[in-house]
């Protein structure tokens, strides 16, 4: 496990290099979509400021919701700097931003939604691979195919040299598929809707194989990952029906 890289004569977390990594690639595939859509330069100059502060966004929600989870504005005083940061936090902070951008400049929202989010399937599992080398997000112990995390990791701390199930490589390899069904099979209008099904379910069940410290949302049967989960999947359910509806009422007019 490597959980620092040299870069300039400085440590580096691989966390944050692979945060960061999956942020630059979701940046681009955003922005080669809008150049292979090929849409004025109005909307692209429209569009362009929303990336990067989207990821903004994105990362104060992580923290904050991480706050939350871990005991709120208390916890936070006793421990300013034990935070981290949760990806539905950082996902539930760019769509709400993208709902206020949206807005404020008349852009379509289920456009900039479906525009972003597939993106995100990459974002995330390129930070999966940040967090299965920095030794965070660990798994259960491990019957077969566990991994070992070196002395003075946070997994290491908890269950010693007992492989654990790697599952963070796991969701990693799971959201490269799902970026591939986004993008090569699925059409641009219902991308947004299958990324808050797909993405909810593969980590509604992984959760079941995570063994980390994630907090506490409402009751300890589920995780709060969990129970967010069942709300973005109803959410996108609904989101898929609305959808297909509309372009079936859409046809009838035509015709």
């Amino acid at each position: 496990m490597f959980r620092y890289i040299e870069f300039c004569g400085e440590k580096l977390a691989m966390f944050s290099f692979f945060t960061g990594m999956g942020i630059a690639a979701a940046a681009f595939l955003i922005f080669f979509q809008l150049k292979r859509m090929q849409v004025s330069a109005e909307l692209e100059n429209q569009v362009m400021p929303a990336i990067p502060l989207t990821f903004l966004f994105g990362v104060i929600g992580g923290v904050v919701a991480d706050i939350i989870l871990r005991g709120g504005i208390k916890a936070l005083i006793n421990n300013p700097f034990g935070y981290g940061l949760t990806f539905y936090g950082w996902l539930i902070g760019g769509i709400f931003f993208l709902f206020g951008y949206s807005r404020i400049c008349a852009l379509k929202y289920d456009h900039l939604l479906n525009l972003f989010l597939p993106s995100f399937a990459i974002a995330q599992a390129l930070g999966r691979i940040g967090c299965f080398l920095g030794g965070c997000c660990y798994g259960v112990p491990a019957k077969i195919f566990g991994v070992s995390y070196p002395a003075g990791s946070l997994p290491y701390i908890h269950h010693g040299s007992t492989p654990l199930v790697p599952v963070q490589l796991y969701e990693s390899a799971y959201l490269v598929v799902i970026f591939i069904i986004l993008f090569y099979l699925i059409r641009f209008k219902y991308r947004s809707a299958w990324y808050l099904i797909l993405v909810p379910t593969g980590r509604f069940i992984l959760e079941f194989f995570r063994n980390d410290d994630r907090g506490l949302l409402v009751s300890n049967i589920l995780s709060p990952s969990q129970i967010i989960s069942i709300i973005l999947f109803a959410i996108g359910t609904f989101w898929l029906i609305k959808t297909k509806f509309k372009e079936k009422n859409h046809v009838r007019c035509r015709q």
